[in-house]
Formats: structure tokens, C-alpha cells, sequence
């Protein structure tokens, strides 16, 4: 195997944004190789058991025993915490773990997952070198749209947690994977909020989650403002010194059409990620369960996902009324 890294050009404008089969290619290629060989992998993966929960909201469910017992184990560290250099930090991987180097104005690495949820489930590091904690920069906020933009296949999404909300290593980094199946977020309905953050949605209160939403229909158009927004919003949750997960995704897997980006903020952080069978990240809030226990995969129902992703969040919109009011919806 090659220990050169591929390179790919991300040009910045909207306009540029076409979906390219040979990133697509790149990524894949790139992930197969290094899976199918063991290389870098901490195991093989293998997805035992898979189903969707009984209810409204149709949470995927999958069995995936392999993570929880042979992943790198998390460290704590709270919202606020600088990089430590000290600590592991993705300048200090293995090289064969670097699938591929975009450039252009955003320099970003494609990193392996070795403890992978899904097929091609890869590691986005921008400015690797710059060694950034675990807050999201323009950069962060920008390349997700840039990838699902270029990648043919729909299905890609990109998920980010903060640290104080799930993340396990205080260096800059978000997930991309590849999930097959519709997530109950993807059209769900909107409601727009009024006040000082432009193009800004929420959830409705009867969903599993509590959070906000921006959308991308004409990238020309709309990505500029929407990533300013994010940033607006992201501020905002840090003054607060309120947690957060991010998710991208496309609305249609066939089609495309829209891009979603919601930010799941939490009332209260957690200390740390505790390497346990059921976690309340980005997945888990957007509708995607991965479980490392038989028993929590046969027991679990949509009223206990739903109570602990409501039990992990607290009372956002409460906390959050002085901006959007007590509603979310100012």
C-alpha cells in the first residue's frame, strides 16, 4: 500500500460545487483499501443486527459490538479546554491513515476511522497542522457543504459534537459517513424563527430533539449567508457556554434538492464521553442509534431513545428564550 496521500482541489465559489465521481472515487477507493487489508483499523466492520424501532420516528437501530469493546477510549475534557499536544491528537497518527489531502482555500484531511459506525466512515480534519481544539472554525462550518456538494452518492452526511457534548479527542474534527436509510430530521417540518440570525429554523416541539436548522436549496444563493449564520449561532451557544452537535444532511437520497444543517445545542454538558453501549450524540439526535449490546439492541424502544436524548439535551428552547424566545421561535 502506498503511504503517498491523494490530493484533491477544492475550489471555493458555489459555483464550483458540481458533484465529481472521482472524489467519490478517491474516498471510497481509498477507505476500501485500508479495510479490506486491516491496515489502521482497529477491526473490521461488522454490522450483526440491524432494525428500525416501532413508532412515529423511526429510529435505525444497529448492533455493531465491535466498537465498544475495541475503540480508542475517550478523554475528558470540557467546552472551553485548549488543544494539549500532550494528549493524542490526529498529528500524530499513523500517515497510512490519511485517505486523501483536500486543497484550495480550505486545506482539510480525510482521515480512516478506525473504530468505523458505517461503511466509509472517515475523519474530516481541517488545518490538521493548526492543531485547533475541538471548536468549529469557519473552515468546520464550511466544508461540510463543500463535500456533500461534490459527492454524487446522497447519502453522505457529515456530524459534528463539541466537546461537552460527546466529542472523544480535543482536536478539530467532524464524521463523515455514508447512511443508507432515511433519518426522520431529513423533512421533517420547520418552523422559521424570528429575530437576529437570518434563515434561521427550528424543530418542532414534538420532535425527539430540540435544536435549529439552516437550509441550502440554491448554493449560489444560499451558502454564504447560511454558513455566516451558523458561525452567528455557534457564537452565541459559546457565550452561553452551551454545548452542541451538528448534522448535514440531504433531504431526497435519490435526488439531492436541499441541504440541511441542524445544531443540536444541550442545556447542560456532559463531562465526558463514556465509551458505554448507547451515547446521545449527532447520530442519536438526528435518528441513528449504534448499540454494542445485544440486550440494548433488543430492548430498546422509541420511548427510551426519546427520554434520553431529551434527558442528555435539557430544556434548550428554556434556555435559549432571551434570544429566540421561551418557544425557540421569537
Amino acid at each position: 500500500m502506498s503511504e503517498t496521500s491523494l490530493s484533491y482541489e477544492l475550489s471555493r465559489s458555489p459555483e464550483g460545487a458540481q458533484p465529481d465521481p472521482e472524489l467519490q472515487h478517491l474516498l471510497e477507493a481509498s477507505w476500501t483499501e485500508r479495510h479490506d487489508a486491516g491496515v489502521g483499523f482497529r477491526y473490521r466492520l461488522h454490522i450483526e443486527r440491524e432494525r428500525v424501532a416501532e413508532g412515529k420516528f423511526g429510529f435505525l437501530i444497529l448492533l455493531n459490538r465491535k466498537r465498544l469493546t475495541e475503540r480508542r477510549q475517550p478523554y475528558a475534557f470540557l467546552l472551553d479546554a485548549p488543544f494539549d499536544a500532550a494528549r493524542f491528537n490526529f498529528t500524530r497518527i499513523d500517515p497510512v491513515e490519511i485517505q486523501l489531502e483536500l486543497g484550495g482555500h480550505f486545506p482539510t484531511s480525510i482521515l480512516i476511522n478506525n473504530s468505523p459506525v458505517t461503511v466509509y466512515h472517515s475523519l474530516v480534519v481541517p488545518d490538521r497542522q493548526g492543531q485547533h481544539s475541538q471548536m468549529l472554525t469557519p473552515a468546520g462550518i464550511r466544508v461540510p457543504f463543500e463535500l456533500l456538494l461534490r459527492l454524487p452518492d446522497r447519502r453522505y452526511r457529515v456530524g459534528y459534537n463539541s466537546p461537552g457534548a460527546q466529542a472523544s479527542v480535543n482536536h478539530l474534527h467532524l464524521h463523515l459517513l455514508r447512511i443508507d436509510t432515511d433519518l426522520y430530521v431529513q423533512q421533517t417540518e420547520l418552523i422559521p424563527v424570528r429575530g437576529y440570525i437570518p434563515l434561521l429554523h427550528r424543530l418542532p416541539d414534538h420532535l425527539p430533539a430540540q435544536g435549529y436548522c439552516f437550509v441550502v436549496r440554491d448554493p449560489i444563493r444560499d451558502l454564504e449567508p447560511v454558513c455566516t449564520g451558523l458561525g452567528t449561532l455557534i457564537t452565541a451557544l459559546m457565550e452561553r457556554k452551551m454545548a452542541h452537535n451538528l448534522f448535514w444532511t440531504w433531504t431526497h437520497l435519490r435526488d439531492g434538492r436541499e441541504i440541511r444543517a441542524f445544531v443540536f445545542p444541550r442545556a447542560k454538558q456532559c463531562v465526558n464521553k463514556v465509551a458505554c453501549s448507547f451515547n446521545a450524540a449527532f447520530l442519536e439526535l438526528s435518528g441513528f442509534v449504534s448499540v454494542g449490546e445485544v440486550s440494548d439492541y433488543e430492548q430498546l424502544t422509541e420511548d427510551i431513545i426519546v427520554q434520553a436524548l431529551r434527558d442528555a439535551q435539557g430544556d434548550v428552547y428554556g434556555t435559549l428564550g432571551d434570544l429566540f424566545g421561551t418557544d425557540g421561535s421569537n
